[in-house]
């Protein structure tokens, strides 16, 4: 039985048996730490030991292979972790064994989880409902998927109806009633009603989880929002989104410099993008309106896009912490920036000798970004009708007779109004945060 010092070397130089045949080194310094090699040049390091004393049976516990991540010095101080253990009285072979079934039994449920959880796929539990139930008990069931389809398939695809929030449903039922009330409406109807069949359907998964609906108010009792960011809360977010970090520093930046909806921002894969020629195209599958929509990227668009990490190799999107699935999280990261702007806030008046703790910020939203850069746009005396172009809204002027005729698509004054904006953009960071921006701040975020 050969004995010596284990080190990388000595693992290293061990010859290779003969076919069928094993080779040890044992450490000469800790006793059971070894190293065993194959005839196939296999190198593993191992703990051979007793419980109990002489009269109990020799076990060994296989620690890894030689290599990345079990070095030999590593490999060294896991065998005095699993020695221990014996002096111990606990049998490290059983304390593996038992960890090994924990582990299985953990992947066991996570693959049991997963598979619950694609049952309650947004797409999946809509069209279980309008298979199962709607077509059954609705003359109007093919309205109603057009309403699933085209208002709420974009933004819900993909998403366990568990991790749907009050707030996303309230961003999206606010977008939709920018384009129509009754259509947000309906979207709510809709929503109410794909809840309800997967609380009847999947009631073991629903018996612990409350619709988000609860706590989201109808649309049919509730007036357009019109709330319009001033300088000053424009200028807050901007330099508060500086400390949430990638990705939703650049994210938040991006809505304020294209104006643009909040998931076409975030979900936007490379592909879209024309940097040299500054153009950004998203494509109608990806608008409310189905119309496809040229974005000129004025400089502060350029800029942030310029900086992005390209995740994974060249991953699809461009903000993605894997490459290959868009980033999610937006409620999370809007609790996140809140708290920001109110330590900013906070901060300044407790500079000014004011109380702090009397300081609150107002309700906003991230869609209030897009109505602020519109009402903003026109105060640049930028033509309203080129305003709309920019944000790709229908007006009445563009509908008809005119949509099938005026086919100019404005493409040069839509960029003059992008770099107009672009340029107010730009003077909005450098200043510290404005205290006459301090009322109430309201429960929603």
């Amino acid at each position: 039985m050969a004995t010596g010092k284990i080190t990388k070397r000595s693992v290293e130089a061990i010859m290779l048996p003969a076919e069928g045949k094993r080779e040890h080194l044992w450490d000469d310094t800790l006793k059971g730490f070894g190293v065993m090699v194959t005839d196939k040049g296999v190198r593993s390091y191992l703990v051979q030991y007793r419980v109990g004393g002489r009269g109990a049976p020799t076990r060994r516990v296989t620690i890894g292979g030689h290599g990345n991540p079990w070095t030999a010095e590593k490999a060294r101080d896991r065998a005095e972790e699993i020695l221990e253990q014996v002096r111990r009285k606990i049998d490290p072979f059983d304390a593996q064994k038992s960890a090994l079934a924990e582990e299985r039994e953990a992947k066991r449920l996570a693959a049991l989880e997963t598979a619950r959880q694609s049952r309650l796929i947004f797409e999946e539990i809509a069209n279980r409902y309008i298979d199962g139930e709607a077509k059954k008990k609705l003359r109007t069931w093919a309205e109603v998927k057009s309403v699933i389809d085209r208002d709420l398939m974009p933004s819900l695809r993909g998403k366990p109806l568990t991790a749907i929030s009050s707030a996303e449903i309230s961003d999206i039922l606010e977008e939709i009633a920018e384009r129509s009330p009754s259509a947000s409406r309906k979207a709510y109807n809709a929503l109410s009603a794909v809840f309800g069949y997967a609380t009847r359907k999947e009631r073991s998964i629903f018996k612990t989880h409350q619709s988000p609906l609860r706590e989201v108010d109808s649309p049919s009792v509730l007036p357009p929002r019109q709330r319009i960011l001033s300088d000053g809360e424009l200028r807050l977010i901007w330099s508060s989104a500086g400390d949430l970090g990638w990705p939703f520093c650049e994210i938040v930046r991006l809505l304020i410099a294209t104006g643009q909806r909040l998931r076409e921002v975030a979900h936007a894969p490379w592909t879209e993008f024309d940097l040299p020629h500054s153009s950004w195209t998203i494509p109608g599958t990806r608008t409310k309106n189905k119309l496809p929509m040229l974005v000129h990227l004025n400089e502060p668009a350029r800029a942030i896009i310029k900086n992005l990490p390209r995740v994974m190799n060249d991953g699809d999107f461009l903000f993605s912490t894997t490459g290959k699935t868009a980033v999610s999280g937006f409620s999370r990261a809007k609790r996140r920036l809140d708290a920001l702007m109110l330590k900013a806030l906070r901060g300044a008046a407790k500079k000014a000798g004011e109380d702090p703790d009397a300081v609150k910020i107002a309700d906003w939203r991230f869609h209030d970004l897009r109505r602020t850069m519109s009402t903003y746009c026109q105060r640049l005396g930028i033509p309203s009708e080129i305003v709309d172009r920019m944000q790709n809204h229908v007006t009445e002027a563009q509908s008809g007779t005119r949509k099938s005729y005026q086919l100019y698509q404005f493409v040069a004054e839509k960029k003059d109004g992008f770099e107009k904006w672009g340029r107010f953009v730009t003077r909005l960071p450098g200043k510290r945060p404005e205290r006459n921006n301090v009322v109430e701040l309201r429960a929603k975020a």
